[in-house]
């Protein structure tokens, strides 16, 4: 049987239901509850459907077991999880309590590509530490008190929303155009116009309209919110 893309919420189910299947009693519907911080009733009805859709065997008042094909979605389900709260808590330093909320609702949406990579850049740092010692120190200085706000590439602006330059990252003959029409750090900009394949985009500054490629726009740090700038 060929199981389409599941839900997040049968993603958890699969997943708690394979947790407790470990333990003693196995997975019972009042432990499932108790997991997932929901009623025992929602339980049941998900239970059943859970069922229908073969993924489990399940009888009332009975203990939970996941068919072959759920359990091997559940491991993956829970493979990721690890991958993620290990990066999170070893790579990026976040608290253990806190990785786990995070690492809980990336697992659904996070793609085997992403994993690797995340993977092959923790054996990186592991492996010269020097720069695992240089980024330790760099992600100290991180306190998660960002201003309100959102901050992306000028290429990423939406029209029509005036944004707070931050920074150009831009050399050459088109940086001192730039700097002779005013796009330097804390002036305000907008992107007025985008070809219609996307390249390039007309912006407005300090009164001056210009014309430049995308990538290069994508060089140039803003920080905007809609209705306030």
């Amino acid at each position: 049987m060929k199981v389409e893309r599941l839900s997040s919420k049968t993603e958890d189910y699969l997943e708690t239901i394979l947790q407790l299947s470990e333990t003693p009693r196995g997975a019972r519907t009042g432990d499932i509850a108790d997991a997932l911080k929901v009623q025992p009733s929602t339980v049941s009805a998900a239970l059943k459907s859970l069922k229908d859709q073969g993924l489990l065997h399940y009888e009332p008042y009975g203990a939970v077991t996941l068919t072959p094909e759920a359990r091997r979605l559940a491991e993956d389900v829970a493979g990721r999880h690890v991958a993620l709260r290990r990066f999170l808590t070893e790579i990026l330093g976040i608290p253990p309590e806190e990785a786990e909320v995070v690492a809980c609702g990336m697992e659904h949406e996070t793609t085997p590509l992403v994993l690797e990579r995340m993977a092959l850049l923790g054996d990186f740092l592991k492996d010269h530490s020097q720069l695992r010692t240089a980024w330790e120190a760099k992600r100290a200085t991180a306190r998660g008190l960002r201003a309100p706000g959102v901050e992306s590439g000028l290429d990423e602006l939406p029209k029509g929303i005036r944004a707070v330059v931050l920074s150009v990252d831009v050399q050459g003959p088109l940086r001192k155009r730039l700097v002779e029409m005013g796009v330097t750090p804390g002036a305000l900009i907008a992107v007025e116009r985008v070809a219609p394949l996307g390249d390039p985009i007309a912006v407005e500054v300090r009164g001056y309209r210009l014309s430049m490629r995308k990538a290069e726009a994508a060089r140039i740090r803003v920080k905007w919110r809609p209705g306030l700038i």
